[in-house]
């Protein structure tokens, strides 16, 4: 990228010379945003609010870019509610210059899903919907046996385990790490190449989680961010979906349950779960989650989401035990 894309003035003037959209402030970068793979800002303009993204100017991010936006209008067409992209004046979606290019994205008002309920019905059944109305959609071929958390990073692991021990009592925390590595061992059977080719793949979204999802109250304004769509295993979205809305927050295995089975439940109204793919969802769900931890801990530090890593190392081992649990009862009828 060059210097001109860190002046937010330049960047605000390029929107003016090539979008109708009469005033334009200059941008602002985005709060709480994920700045991942390319920057998210936020321009007022005479007709509304948009979000800004810069990319590289390279074939294959662009490429990539427009199967978005053709998946987006697939989505938009068939009752699932997206972020608008903003057309040129020419009636193009990407802008590009020089080594760098960018789109405008409807600004969706609303705040990331908050789980209740009613929201976890409406993600689910928008989940099965996805699946249902993409199973034939034109997509770039990937190897669908590999997922983003197909296995535990060691390294990552290391750490949080490291901490745990420093912060907390290091019997405590062995145990739970036994019953951590109990659980790891018995998921990679179930996730292994050979029985990945049981599960059904076809167009997943690939990061399916509450900031991906805005409400607006209990309404579902908007599903975003289609960076990582694609040919997939749809276990790898329900395992992000449960991790996420249905494990993350909460140890007792009362509310697991309400939470995992409204899940679920609303999803099968689209798509039904195979046994094979049953069987295996639980361990792909902690593997996910114990994934995710280990790295937000190497990142971040000692603590994540007001947890240390002594207290995640209990968190962990007693949701796996109950993710363990619900394997059994699919796999013997327990």
């Amino acid at each position: 990228m060059t210097t001109a894309l860190d002046s937010l003035d330049i960047l605000a003037q390029v929107i003016r010379e090539h979008y109708d959209l009469g005033r334009v402030d200059k941008p602002t970068v985005m709060p709480a945003a994920h700045q991942r793979r390319h920057r998210k800002l936020v321009v007022n303009t005479a007709i509304g609010s948009f979000l800004a993204k810069t990319y590289k100017r390279d074939p294959f991010v662009l490429d990539a870019l427009r199967f978005q936006h053709r998946l987006s209008d697939h989505l938009a067409t068939n009752g699932i509610p997206v972020a608008k992209i903003q057309r040129t004046s020419k009636g193009t979606r990407i802008v590009e210059i020089n080594t760098w290019a960018l789109e405008l994205q409807e600004f969706v008002e609303g705040q990331p899903m908050i789980v209740s309920k009613e929201t976890l019905a409406i993600s689910a059944e928008t989940l099965g919907k996805f699946h249902q109305i993409c199973r034939d959609f034109p997509r770039p071929e990937r190897d669908t046996t590999m997922w983003r958390f197909s296995e535990v990073p060691r390294q990552a692991f290391a750490t949080l385990y490291g901490l745990a021990k420093e912060m907390g009592n290091v019997d405590e925390v062995n145990q739970h790490c036994n019953r951590i590595a109990l659980f790891l061992r018995d998921a990679a059977e179930a996730l292994s190449l050979e029985n990945r080719g049981r599960f059904e793949t076809g167009l997943i979204h690939g990061d399916w989680h509450s900031g991906n999802l805005i409400f607006k109250g209990d309404r579902l304004s908007a599903v975003v961010d289609l960076e990582f769509a694609g040919d997939g295993c749809y276990l790898e979205d329900l395992s992000y979906a449960i991790s996420n809305l249905c494990v993350r927050t909460t140890m007792r295995p009362e509310r697991l349950a309400k939470r995992v089975d409204e899940l679920l439940d609303h999803y099968q109204r689209y798509r039904t779960l195979s046994y094979y793919e049953e069987a295996a969802l639980y361990y792909a769900v902690g593997v996910k989650h114990i994934a995710t931890v280990s790295y937000q801990i190497q990142q971040q530090g000692a603590v994540v989401a007001g947890h240390s890593a002594a207290e995640w190392m209990e968190r962990l081992a007693t949701q796996v035990g109950w993710l363990a649990e619900r394997a059994q009862k699919v796999r013997f009828g327990k």
